[in-house]
């Protein structure tokens, strides 16, 4: 990153005979509406020269590419605890915890994650805009991508929808689930006007998850699940639907006095990083809520374990 609020790329070029633009759409991922700006901004600089997007390029050539923030910072900086899980230039990645709601909205205009990014950012000299490319529950803890600039946010939403994004959660449910691993594949839609609440039905949108079973207990089961779409509520639903809630999810099922909230947890996530072209894989350990409901579990809390059949058996 340079001066506050802007953003270099480079890339060294390694063919002849492309243009400038094409390079640009095809390597770098820029978007129609990003070279619009860049041709308007005349910020493309071909061997350190400002060049037309038009012009050609041969091997060897490196070209530099300023983007200047458009925007301010719609939200007021708040210093709320946070813990950074990886962070760059282009992006941030949060381990979030439950209970943040991650941007404002009509009955949480303070205290979201947003405020308290802009507060981090701030303290670092680089203010940014607040652009997440994904979203969490209120009480969904976990890892949430937030990127640094309309073109990284651009780029990560192509690979989450492509695919490319790898996204897996922990989550304890209710019941012990038979197979080990397993795949749901339902519509969901929206539950009447005005509520947030989803369902599986036929008119509703595709959705697929996948599912491994990692650990059984009595009466309740620990899974990694994978996200291979991107619907409101999703794993709750689904797991809902398969007669497993999540524990601690009043909405679907799972409610107990043993955990405050759903447990549910965002513990890793894989993409291409949008400027390095590498693959990054970040991981957040488990919270301390569900940590305590897995010892909780361990010690037969809903009776006796999984192990203790076994070796009765």
């Amino acid at each position: 990153m340079g001066m506050a609020g802007e953003h270099l790329y480079t890339h060294r070029v390694t063919r002849d005979g492309e243009s400038i633009r094409s390079i640009l759409r095809k390597e770098l991922g820029m978007s129609r509406q990003m070279l619009i700006r860049l041709k308007r901004s005349g910020e493309v600089l071909q061997n350190g020269q400002p060049a037309y997007l038009n012009a050609l390029a041969v091997s060897g050539d490196v070209l530099t590419i300023v983007l200047r923030e458009e925007k301010t910072p719609a939200v007021d900086p708040e210093d709320i605890p946070l813990n950074i899980a990886f962070e760059d230039d282009y992006l941030t990645v949060v381990n979030k915890p439950p209970g943040l709601v991650v941007h404002p909205t009509k009955g949480y205009m303070t205290g979201t994650l947003a405020h308290a990014l802009a507060f981090h950012w701030q303290t670092q000299g680089v203010p940014c805009v607040f652009r997440p490319v994904h979203r969490l529950d209120r009480d969904t803890s976990g890892l949430v991508i937030i990127a640094k600039n309309p073109h990284v946010q651009a780029v990560l939403t192509s690979q989450q929808h492509s695919g490319e994004w790898e996204k897996y959660y922990l989550a304890i449910v209710r019941g012990e689930i038979a197979a080990t691993e397993g795949s749901i594949s339902a519509p969901i839609a929206r539950v009447g006007n005005g509520s947030r609440a989803r369902a599986v039905a036929p008119e509703g949108r595709p959705a697929l998850t996948l599912w491994q079973r990692l650990e059984l207990f009595s009466g309740a089961s620990l899974v990694r699940v994978r996200l291979l779409t991107g619907r409101t509520h999703q794993i709750r639903v689904h797991l809902a639907h398969i007669g497993h809630p999540v524990l601690g999810d009043d909405v679907y099922g799972g409610a107990t006095p043993l955990i405050a909230r759903q447990a549910l947890h965002a513990s890793e996530i894989a993409f291409t990083h949008p400027a390095t072209a590498e693959r990054v894989k970040v991981t957040a350990p488990l919270p301390a809520d569900i940590s305590a409901l897995l010892v909780a579990l361990s010690g037969g809390i809903l009776g006796v374990t999984a192990a203790d059949k076994r070796r009765e058996d």
